[in-house]
């Protein structure tokens, strides 16, 4: 009992040594156990020794995001920097969609510009947007007779989100390889498409009266202009520049950019003799072009095949004369509507002799005319003629397979240049290899068609193969057809641009104007005009236009069932 006594004794001793202590300073402070195992016991300081800090809550950083709308290009989608692509447009911090958010900002925007497509013998040159609307919301056809739209996958995206969801029979869906071939094979259907994948093929409706291929286009007042804008909140623009100006410069601005694009337009038989050089001497330098002079203005290479030499002491000879000149000063005619590419595979070159024409190459040379097709000499005038313009590299050669003989050139004179096959198209090979989209031009035979046999047709053919993007005949002195191989258009006879002959089939013409754009050839547009007093192109009445047109892709059968 007394061991006990004594324990407990020596226990109530312990805790009233280990409850209480006086520092130096006097005060009283709690004391925590030190165990056997420290050396050295920590003071825990109260709360007057300190001023306290509250620690605030950090959650995990807010991940950032960039949302893509549902019709943005597939291509277009992908992390940008800081930014990871989060299909929640709510919680991104920055979003590329169509127009429509409220209370976001515009940062930047991107421009695609769709395209309406038919096969390229198609008649219609315009389609109204309300119908396009029309034929795939509702499946209600076009005045025209037009049931079908056909698409591929990204723009049957694009369009359900723009135009609301299409009526089931209006619309179907191809692959981008087999869109065109699909076209072509039936009679009732019309292509939308981004305006990077036209091609030769196709011919493009204008819509509401514009054309993605017109230069300069009517952007803002296009109905199939779709624009993109890169949005977030306002302080985005100064947190996340890095990420927006990485964006910009990964997305294109637009999808047609006419710093990009090249007009060339081509002409057929030019003769400023015999009626015309008397309409010149009459009404001046400007009344055979005034008509049509826009046409050219907005191209950036204006061709003629001009199939007589400038010579002095010309004079005005009948309708009927078959011996040729032109009088020197009224190139102006020519001068006036800009022309700078000049074909002379033509067979009166030199109908007063080759000196003639020698001089009038030089007249063109030091106007800085790019020529083809005849030369001071026959290697000259075989060489091909080549420039850039755009960014876009394109060759012009050309030759006369029919003659007359003194119009060809030789070692010692002037003139055309006669055809050597193989190295034309062996020279085409090299040209095209080089990165140049090709013109070749025959002076070929007259003959009164309006489509070559497969005879006449096949050097044409053959230049195709070779790889010449357009083929042309420049001999016709009326319309004739066209046919495509591959992609490649062959245009058989344009008919005359100035030249004066009257008769009915004589007096229609056609000017080709091709679009080039980013190293390639892309698509033709077909203008027309109705030679008037001897000597005046005059744009087609719609009406005339029509039966032309019909009459060609008639005879051409371009579209072989």
């Amino acid at each position: 009992m007394q061991k006990i006594v004594s324990f407990f004794g020596v226990l109530f001793f312990t805790l009233c040594l280990s409850s209480c202590s006086t520092l130096n300073n006097g005060q009283v402070h709690s004391m925590e156990v030190i165990s056997s195992a420290q050396t050295e016991a920590t003071p825990i300081l109260a709360s007057g020794d300190i001023t306290a800090t509250a620690t605030p809550f950090q959650p995990d950083p807010k991940p950032e995001g960039v949302y893509f709308g549902f019709s943005v290009p597939h291509e277009w989608i992908q992390d940008v920097g800081t930014l990871k692509v989060t299909g929640d447009a709510n919680a991104a911090d920055l979003i590329l969609d169509l127009p429509g958010r409220p209370n976001v900002y515009s940062f930047a925007q991107f421009r695609r510009i769709y395209a309406v497509g038919a096969p390229f013998d198609t008649v219609l040159d315009n389609i109204a947007l309300t119908e396009l609307q029309s034929l795939w919301s509702s499946g209600i056809p076009t005045s025209t007779g037009y049931q079908q739209l056909f698409v591929t996958e990204a723009t049957n995206t694009f369009l359900t989100h723009y135009w609301g969801f299409p009526f089931d029979s209006s619309f179907k869906v191809m692959d981008p390889q087999t869109l065109v071939s699909e076209l072509w094979s039936v009679s009732d259907a019309l292509a939308i498409l981004p305006f990077e994948d036209i091609e030769p093929r196709l011919k493009i409706l204008k819509v509401d009266g514009i054309s993605p291929l017109d230069r300069p286009m009517d952007v803002e007042n296009y109905g199939l202009t779709i624009t993109y804008f890169l949005s977030g909140s306002q302080d985005a623009e100064q947190r996340l520049e890095p990420e927006i100006e990485q964006i910009k410069s990964l997305i294109p601005a637009t999808n047609r950019d006419e710093s990009k694009m090249t007009v060339v337009i081509m002409t057929g038989t030019t003769a400023l003799a015999r009626v015309t050089l008397k309409k010149i001497e009459l009404n001046g330098y400007e009344y055979p072009v005034e008509m049509i002079k826009d046409w050219f203005l907005s191209a950036d290479l204006r061709h003629v095949s001009n199939e007589v030499s400038f010579m002095e002491g010309c004079k005005y000879v009948d309708a009927y004369t078959l011996q040729f000149c032109s009088k020197p000063d009224q190139i102006e005619v020519l001068e006036n509507i800009g022309v700078n590419v000049v074909e002379s595979t033509g067979n009166h070159m030199n109908d007063y002799g080759w000196e003639p024409f020698a001089s009038t190459l030089q007249m063109y040379k030091d106007r800085g005319w790019l020529s083809f097709g005849g030369g001071i000499n026959a290697e000259e005038a075989k060489q091909p003629a080549v420039t850039e313009v755009n960014g876009n590299k394109i060759a012009f050669i050309g030759c006369n397979p029919v003659g007359f003989e003194t119009a060809w050139a030789t070692d010692t004179r002037a003139g055309s240049a006669k055809c050597e096959y193989e190295w034309m198209n062996q020279k085409i090979a090299e040209l095209k290899a080089e990165g140049y989209v090709v013109i070749t031009t025959f002076q070929a035979w007259e003959i009164d068609r309006l489509m070559y046999d497969e005879v006449y047709r096949k050097i044409f053919k053959d230049a195709a193969n070779a790889g010449a993007d357009i083929i042309q005949g420049s001999q016709a002195h009326s319309p004739m057809g066209l046919e495509f191989v591959n992609n490649s258009l062959i245009h058989y006879g344009l008919g005359n641009f100035l030249f004066d002959q009257m008769e009915p089939h004589n007096i229609r013409e056609f000017y080709d104007r091709h679009i080039i754009y980013n190293g390639k050839y892309i698509n033709t547009e077909l203008l027309t005009a109705t030679l008037m007093d001897w000597s005046r192109p005059v744009p087609m009445t719609e009406q005339d236009r029509q039966a032309l047109l019909d009459e060609i892709f008639t005879a051409s059968k371009m579209r072989k069932k």
